[in-house]
């Protein structure tokens, strides 16, 4: 990478600056340059800018086999997985560890609901040995989601209290390289460095000509038209169910319902058109977000009330720490309980009849063509 040489005029000095700027060129032999640092230093360690996205883009063929398909949208997620290890081992920045997890859960996903395309024994094997990836890199992204979050957490309590809580922040980070050392040594490990091997000689085999698995030879639009809509009525049937006396229970699997339909539409969204698939998605998210904010700030709470404990058993917390923590977990519970005063206007307008027909119209074209095909098929065999 080449040196530079930044030349800034001072106010009130412009005919020194072109003086200065014309010997520096005449006598140094140095040119002006328009082309902006970052894209050299970029091009010195082989990179470009926008290679490299963690969003969903495939580029699918309708008329694809199913497995071809899913095999393209696995190995995209393993490329994405892959790019980010190097980052989250040396901790260059949180993003790395996120980027990495959501390529998994994406990859966990992709396993369960992309269904009948592999055989069982694979399937099983691979969603058991990226589980073990999700587990083992949770506990960081949990300290870094606190720290990330540490100043808003601190701004939801009295003035007079925040200061109190930076004891908690002193622990956290107190636990953060131990935890960071274990997150490595499971990346350097042996069932890592097995889990992407093999993974990759999978997604790399040919197909086979005359596969087992019942879905794979399908045409994809054909698979993803079927499980998109059976998650639909899924997401549909549980929410409804839900009413004021249900459990918490009921809105978390509620929300991994919703995650697994909107993991479906993301994953074959170049099969629908465009605006229509961002509009369901989009819709999507809102209940998502819904669920998300009950679901987390329960977690949350609960492990802020296990800390608190470990702290005090440490001894490494003031009355005042853990009265201030204390008061932080009631926050936290009063905005779960608004959440869920909320979930029911949510679903409504994910449950309203213009979202039905979207969904309808654009998923359940093949299942219908399918039932009148049966309702024809009889009467057409009865001249024979």
């Amino acid at each position: 990478l080449s040196s530079r040489l930044r030349l800034l005029p001072v106010r009130g000095y412009g005919a020194d600056f072109g003086h200065t700027a014309a010997l520096i060129e005449d006598e140094l032999g140095l040119r002006p340059v328009e082309r902006p640092l970052l894209l050299d230093a970029l091009a010195a360690v082989g990179r470009r800018p926008g290679a490299y996205s963690s969003k969903l883009d495939y580029r699918l063929d309708p008329d694809q086999r199913a497995d071809a398909a899913a095999k393209l949208i696995l190995s995209g997620l393993l490329d994405t997985l892959e790019a980010n290890v190097p980052g989250t081992r040396i901790n260059l920045d949180t993003e790395f560890l996120h980027d990495l997890r959501v390529a998994t859960r994406r990859t966990r996903s992709a396993l369960s609901q992309i269904k009948g395309v592999f055989p069982d024994e694979v399937v099983e094997d691979f969603k058991t040995r990226f589980a073990w990836l999700q587990q083992v890199t949770g506990p960081v992204r949990d300290l870094d989601v606190y720290l990330l979050d540490f100043d808003d957490l601190q701004g939801r309590l009295p003035v007079a209290m925040r200061a109190d809580l930076e004891a908690l922040k002193t622990f956290l980070l107190s636990h953060y390289d131990e935890e960071q050392r274990r997150l490595v040594a499971a990346l350097d490990s042996p069932q890592f460095a097995a889990l992407v091997r093999d993974w990759r000689v999978f997604l790399d085999a040919p197909l086979p000509p005359v596969p087992d698995a019942p879905n794979a030879a399908r045409p994809i639009t054909a698979l993803a038209d079927d499980r998109i809509w059976r998650m639909f009525k899924r997401v549909r049937s549980e929410g409804r169910a839900i009413n004021d006396d249900s459990p918490a229970e009921d809105l978390h699997e509620l929300r991994k319902s919703c995650k697994k339909l909107r993991y479906l539409m993301e994953f074959f969204q170049s099969l629908y058109p465009k605006s229509e698939m961002r509009d369901l998605v989009k819709q999507t998210k809102v209940l998502l977000d819904n669920l998300g904010d009950f679901q987390d700030l329960a977690v949350q709470a609960q492990h802020l009330e296990q800390t608190a404990v470990q702290m005090h058993r440490e001894g490494a917390a003031s009355v005042d720490t853990l009265l201030s923590m204390g008061a932080l977990v009631s926050t936290m519970l009063h905005g779960q309980a608004q959440a869920r005063e909320a979930f029911a206007r949510v679903f409504a307008g994910f449950d309203d009849a213009a979202n039905q027909a979207r969904f309808r119209t654009l998923f359940a074209g093949e299942r219908q063509r399918r039932r009148r095909r049966a309702r024809k098929a009889p009467a057409e065999e009865l001249p024979a």
